[in-house]
């Protein structure tokens, strides 16, 4: 078919936010389409919402065609499958809400602002970053905005569904992990508290979120959490239609915002799991002989820039914890191994001495340090120098990195410590970047005691440091608000090796930042002053 020819282009499904004019093409293929297409065509033209609300085998049903007939109509419209029509049709609607936002002006600037800035919002955006699985259950007059909000959650990994068939939602539930949120979204008082799909999900243990505009009473009272919904310009189909498409905006911006994604936009999420490699980097006296055991996972393949970085985790984290989606409520890593990814970056997470395999399974890291600390078996803090460069030669010798001006070391807190010590140790490692480091082992509670004992006087990180760091680009990142590594104990690190890098006459190379307002936590702005050094000094992406 000619039409086909000509939307061959469209060869993957369209991004969130993007007109398609999908309508405009299913009337501009009319003629060329197959009878029991048309009878696709003819259905979705006449109720675009159906199109947007119902799974590919509950749109075949209610045409009265087989699945395949619906794929092959996708194609022939220029669409790679269902899903993507589907977006594309949503994507038409949220596009139209901005042209129509544009003629009302204020008075949709204005219900914006109201849902922005309504603290159940948030709460309802807190639930559904948490959620194992989100049900969008919606009535028929407001699928466009449960599909725009499930499509704009999928993006940010979430398990997101929706579904305007009350039919079908016992089945759904039915099918709910532990965890679940089920959000049920009108614009009147549908009353959602009677439907059998509602009792399964509540049977299932899903947290409900009920967001209306004229709510139902008792659903107001049984919800966990209840949004309203400002009412439309206007009356009608119409006004309730770009309401709801404000409030799928809105709640997505809200969960975007709640994930802390940072760096340039890719596939690789903190919240959803991208594959590794665990690899064994041979080992020497530094070591003990002992094999080093480390995750390898490469940047998608599109942005992909043949660097490496070594990552370091925080204190007590096995290696696994800077693997994407890392564990519940601990995603700092993750969060920066992600953007690194994103960013084109292959990563190397070598597990750190005392941690993960390197102990035996059942020791405590806290008290396995502290005996090394105290002078009983391996010295950690000499191995954190020590076996920089047998990991250096590994990733040389297996070809992890061509070219070790194209390799980097990024660490937050205790790996922070391990990051500066690695660079230090190693003149062929590039540049590296430290973020909340722990220079001092003391500032941490379990060893706030052993500052007399020899190894830690010598493994402090300090400025005997500054010769072997020098001139090579660092980048110590510190936050106003940390009281475990103060911004005062990283200063006082920076100025003892300062001298270091102004004999060299790389003064500019050391580069010291205090966040504002940042605490001992994951803030996007390390991973700005991360990425902007790897773009300085391993090259920028093309």
């Amino acid at each position: 078919m000619q039409y086909t020819d000509r939307m061959a282009l469209l060869d993957k499904p369209p991004t969130p936010g993007t007109r398609t004019a999908a309508l405009d093409r299913i009337r501009a293929a009319l003629p060329d389409l197959a009878p029991a297409e048309r009878r696709v065509a003819d259905r979705i033209l006449e109720d675009p919402s159906q199109a947007i609300a119902l799974s590919i085998s509950e749109f075949a049903e209610l045409v009265g065609v087989a699945q395949p007939t619906v794929s092959r109509f996708c194609r022939n419209v220029g669409f790679p499958g269902y899903a993507a029509l589907r977006l594309g049709v949503a994507n038409d609607f949220a596009a139209d809400s901005h042209n129509a936002r544009d003629v009302a002006g204020d008075l949709l600037g204005g219900i914006a602002d109201r849902l922005r800035s309504d603290s159940n919002l948030q709460l309802a955006g807190q639930a559904l970053r948490a959620a194992r699985q989100i049900e969008i259950w919606t009535t028929a007059q407001l699928a466009p905005a449960g599909a725009a909000l499930a499509a704009g959650l999928a993006e940010l990994s979430a398990r997101a569904a929706h579904s305007a068939v009350p039919a079908h939602w016992p089945t759904r539930a039915r099918g709910l992990e532990p965890g679940s949120v089920v959000v049920l979204l009108t614009y009147d008082g549908t009353e959602f508290g009677a439907d059998p799909g509602l009792e399964a999900a509540r049977a299932a243990g899903a947290k409900i979120v009920y967001i209306a505009a004229m709510p139902a009473r008792p659903l107001l009272k049984s919800a966990d959490i209840s949004v309203p919904l400002p009412e439309g310009p206007g009356s009608g189909l119409a006004g309730a239609e770009l309401v709801g498409l404000l409030l799928a905006e809105t709640m997505t911006d809200a969960v975007r915002e709640l994930s802390a994604l940072a760096g340039p936009q890719g596939p690789v999420s903190p919240w959803r799991a991208w594959p590794a490699q665990t690899i064994f980097l041979p080992g020497g006296p530094a070591t003990g002989g002992e094999p080093i055991p480390a995750i390898r996972i490469t940047a998608p393949e599109s942005v992909r820039r043949e660097t490496l970085v070594l990552f370091y985790n925080g204190f007590t984290a096995p290696k696994e914890q800077g693997l994407p989606p890392g564990v519940p409520n601990n995603r700092v890593s993750p969060h920066i191994v992600a953007s690194l990814l994103n960013a084109g970056h292959d990563v190397l997470i070598p597990e750190m001495p005392g941690h993960g395999e390197r102990k035996r399974a059942w020791e405590n890291v806290a008290v396995v340090h502290r005996e090394s600390f105290t002078g009983r078996g391996a010295d950690y803090l000499a191995m954190a120098r020590d076996e920089s460069p047998l990991i250096v030669d590994a990733v040389l010798a297996h070809g992890l990195v061509a070219d070790p001006a194209r390799l980097a070391v990024v660490g937050q807190s205790w790996g922070g410590f391990h990051a500066i010590a690695k660079l230090a140790a190693d003149p062929r490692i590039r540049c590296g970047v430290a973020i909340m480091p722990v220079c001092d082992v003391t500032l941490l509670p379990d060893f706030a005691d052993l500052g007399d004992r020899p190894r830690v006087r010598s493994g402090n990180l300090g400025p005997d440091l500054g010769a072997g760091l020098a001139a090579r680009p660092l980048l110590i990142i510190a936050g106003s608000r940390d009281t475990l590594c103060t911004p005062e104990h990283i200063a006082a690190f920076v100025s003892g090796i300062s001298p270091a890098y102004e004999a060299a006459g790389a003064s500019n190379r050391l580069q010291h930042v205090v966040l504002d307002d940042a605490g001992h936590e994951f803030d996007a702005r390390q991973v700005d002053g991360a990425l902007t050094l790897l773009d300085q000094h391993l090259g920028s992406r093309a």
